[in-house]
């Protein structure tokens, strides 16, 4: 009885062996380039993939481990800036001071940073990238041989391709040639020469400013001036008229 349970545990282990799929043992498909590539133990850091992610990859999981660190989980899983062609940067959740604050150690000697290639919903491993940091004194640490970037971080996370225009990443110039983007004047914005655009009325076209129905109240009147004036002489001339009749008879 004994035997047949030790068979069908064994049988059991072989059955999760292959339904499950694995994480652990994974190969070493490039290396991590360390930002700030040696400082104090208080600045963020940055990690950069020298290439992309193997293909069917669908996000990424960094840990870090050495002295008082056990497999510390320092990028927790994501798939931003994810890339299965290029090199992507991934900024490190915490400073290495605070991960050795929250596990109660103080860093001292050598420790690994894995940034792994995953299935963000199974975990399947298809790649790690590696770093080796070195803690030579408290508070201070340095990559070691080609993980050892430059004295700060430089370059923008997100790319500038991606269209993202902030102040940490502008819009790029335009080429020779290339059409400058239209601009539209404010209402109330300064000119050149400091003087502010008056645009609460457009100016009249003709340069005189004024009113049309003026002009047309002014011929009303001049016209029944006119008729009134024609009007006055004609009862003049019929009473000259009259008068001359009356005296010749």
């Amino acid at each position: 009885m004994r035997s047949d349970r030790y068979l069908v545990a064994a049988l059991l282990a072989v059955l999760l062996g292959l339904l499950l799929p694995g994480t652990a043992c994974a190969d070493r498909v490039g290396g991590l380039l360390v930002t700030p590539g040696e400082s104090v133990d208080e600045v963020p850091v940055r990690l950069k993939t020298d290439k992309g992610c193997p293909q069917g990859a669908t996000g990424y999981i960094a840990t870090m481990k050495g002295h008082g660190l056990d497999n510390v989980v320092v990028v927790p899983t994501s798939d931003v800036l994810l890339s299965h062609t290029q090199g992507f940067v991934v900024p490190v959740a915490n400073t290495f001071r605070d991960y050795a604050t929250d596990n109660k150690t103080t860093l001292q000697g050598k420790y690994e940073i894995t940034l792994s290639c995953i299935d963000a919903f199974s975990q399947q491993n298809f790649g790690d990238f590696t770093a080796v940091v070195d803690i030579p004194t408290a508070g201070h640490y340095a990559a070691v041989g080609a993980a050892k970037g430059p004295a700060r971080n430089t370059d923008p996370i997100i790319p500038p391709e991606l269209g993202l225009n902030t102040p940490q990443n502008p819009a790029p110039a335009p080429q020779p040639g290339q059409a400058q983007p239209e601009t539209q004047a404010r209402p109330g914005a300064a000119q050149p020469d400091g003087e502010p655009v008056d645009t609460a009325a457009p100016a009249a076209e003709g340069g005189s400013g004024v009113h049309p129905f003026l002009y047309l109240g002014g011929g009303v009147v001049v016209l029944v001036g006119a008729v009134a004036i024609a009007a006055g002489v004609r009862r003049r001339a019929a009473t000259a008229a009259e008068d001359t009749e009356t005296e010749t008879e």
